[in-house]
């Protein structure tokens, strides 16, 4: 091993030649430096307030490198450096002086930090710029991610942003918005570029979906019970005289009043409380010489269930909505200083069921949901009144569990008497003078919500699949409920039956059967394939109009070829024989 000692800022001979022990002891009695390199290339050193120019000489000089300092490289080294590689020992002393350094061939340069950044700016390739689509995430979005990688000199620009929300306004058709798909514009250094592709590699993917299926069950109990009696004492009066009537003794009906009965002292005394008890149950009536009893009970008890079962799949953090229910229009006038505006709104009631899920890679999610039962009216005056039963939560399910929403609970008790002051108060006979009426409404509200994260897209299609079949066989099954006779249904005979002909070889027949089939019903699609696939050629014809392919005709002419209507074959020239019959049957004109 050779030592290198330095005094000051001189290299002496006699310090080149000490040996090899550790000169910790030395280094803190303040005797010279020493660095040493190794022949394996290691570097010991130590060394106490030593310039940096020396410090680097010496390294030159024991690890026998060619190192070039830049002039504005200075400082002092203080460290105790064991057994470290020779870039190690360079960074070490480097770093802590503000300095750098750069490998070239058989040369390293020493730079400070300022002059290291403008060198890197100055031989760094120029920015290029490149196009990034993306399918899931919004060019906002990206440009947000993108923006924390670049350099102040390089530039981020993204594609317009699409129309928020879907509205069925005519004037709303999207003029020149952008249709394409969203891009981000990255102007940057490849390495940059790389970094970004990486970066959108892992955020641009494909989100989650779940299924959320509601069970939204309402159940109405309404108990009423009224009793009334009524009664009708006449005094001094012949009934027989009065020429009274009754309706099933229900009520009693008093005729005109002889003249000749004025003089004499007459009375009547009258309740009117069956009245009260609205039309169904019990009605008796007693009517005996000057008293008519009439009693009316009734017991009503009335048990209303609606269940809604809406299922839709929605997006990972998308607000979903669902109203199976009505709108009712009403009309608000707004006043100004110089007009009355009037517009329309309208009250929507129903089952409604708006939603936002969360989707966690552990198999749990979490849901804002806000489920909505209501039922309303407008009134004779254009007012909204609404009766409404709604709930907002937000909770964490796992996969595939349900969510319970109950206690959605309203009871409402009616206690209704009518009676006469004082004698409906009596007991036993007080029962003549007064009737009751009285009635309980119950109503709760119960809300399931099965949530399932979307994982097999094909068992889901498959399942979608399965219910249009089904809502196509519920369609058909309803049509089969027509009468036999109607067009539609003898339409669907003769096709069935031509399906026979065919699969019997019978061609004929089964072109009989197409013809009677598309006169009941010209419209029916299935046929019309059919009787082209039979025939060989289109069953639909020209309608005579001719501005129907006038275009079509005026480009074929110009481009020079013969225009061939709507993909039809063109006819086969007609050859007659010789009885006078063409090809295709006709019979030609002799002249001709």
């Amino acid at each position: 091993m050779v030592l290198v000692s330095m005094a000051a800022s001189a290299i002496t001979p006699e310090t080149a030649l000490a040996q090899d022990e550790p000169p910790n002891e030395a280094l803190s009695a303040g005797l010279p430096a020493e660095v040493s390199v190794t022949n394996r290339g290691t570097v010991e050193m130590h060394v106490s307030e030593l310039p940096l120019s020396d410090v680097l000489q010496l390294l030159s000089l024991e690890g026998q490198r060619n190192i070039v300092t830049s002039p504005n490289v200075n400082g002092t080294v203080t460290a105790n450096l064991y057994d470290v590689s020779f870039e190690e020992a360079l960074e070490a002393i480097l770093v802590a002086n503000g300095a750098g350094y750069r490998f070239s061939d058989n040369f390293v340069y020493i730079y400070t930090n300022e002059e290291l950044a403008e060198i890197d700016a100055a031989n760094a390739p120029p920015p290029e710029s490149k196009v990034y689509r993306l399918n899931y995430i919004s060019a906002t979005d990206a440009k947000s991610y993108v923006s924390s990688l670049l350099a102040d000199d390089e530039t981020i620009a993204i594609s317009p942003a699409p129309a928020e929300g879907i509205r069925s306004d005519a004037e709303d058709g999207g003029g020149f918005a952008n249709a394409a798909q969203d891009f981000v514009l990255v102007t940057a250094r490849p390495e940059v570029h790389l970094e970004v592709e990486a970066l959108l590699r892992e955020i641009d993917i494909r989100p989650k979906q779940v299924l959320i299926e509601a069970t939204i069950l309402r159940a109405d109990l309404k108990d009423e019970n009224a009793l009334g009696i009524d009664f009708t004492l006449v005094g001094g009066v012949d009934l027989e005289l009065l020429g009274a009537t009754s309706r099933g003794i229900t009520n009693l009906a008093l005729g005109l009043l002889p003249t000749d009965r004025y003089e004499q002292f007459n009375s009547n005394a009258t309740t009117d409380f069956a009245s009260n008890v609205t039309d169904g149950g019990l009605s008796v009536g007693i009517i005996k010489d000057h008293v008519a009893i009439f009693l009316r009970a009734l017991e009503e008890v009335t048990n209303t269930t609606v269940l809604a079962n809406p299922k839709v799949l929605a997006l990972n953090k998308q607000k979903g909505q669902i109203i199976v229910g009505q709108r009712d229009g009403y009309m608000t006038t707004t006043v100004t200083e110089t007009q009355a505006m009037q517009t329309v709104e309208f009250l929507e009631t129903g089952t409604q069921l708006v939603f936002r899920p969360f989707v966690g890679d552990d198999g749990f999610i979490r849901v804002e949901v806000h489920p909505k039962d209501s039922s309303g009216f407008i009134s004779v005056q254009g007012l909204p009144s609404e009766q409404t039963t709604e709930v907002t939560v937000n909770v964490i399910v796992r996969d595939g569990e349900t969510i319970l929403i109950g206690g959605l609970f309203r009871e409402v008790t009616n206690d209704a008497r009518s009676q006469v002051p004082g004698l409906g108060n009596l007991p036993v006979v007080g029962a003549l003078f007064r009737s009751k009426s009285d009635s309980t409404v119950r109503e709760e509200v119960i809300i399931l919500l099965t949530i399932h994260i979307v994982k097999d897209r094909d068992a889901y299609a498959d399942a979608s699949r399965e219910q249009f079949e089904n809502a196509e066989r519920l369609r058909v099954g309803v049509r089969q409920g027509l009468m036999w006779h109607g067009r539609d249904r003898v339409a669907q005979a003769h096709y069935h039956k031509a399906l026979d002909a065919l699969s019997e070889g019978d061609r004929d027949k089964a072109l009989w059967h197409l013809n009677l089939t598309l006169h009941n019903n010209g419209l029916m699609m299935p046929a019309i394939r059919l009787k082209e696939a039979i025939l060989g050629r289109r069953a639909w014809e020209d309608d005579g109009t001719g501005g129907r392919g006038f275009l079509h005709q005026l480009i074929s002419q110009e481009r020079g070829y013969r225009f061939i209507p709507f993909g039809r074959p063109l006819p086969a020239p007609i050859q007659p024989d010789t009885q006078g019959a063409s090809t295709d049957g006709t019979i030609e004109d002799a002249d001709s």
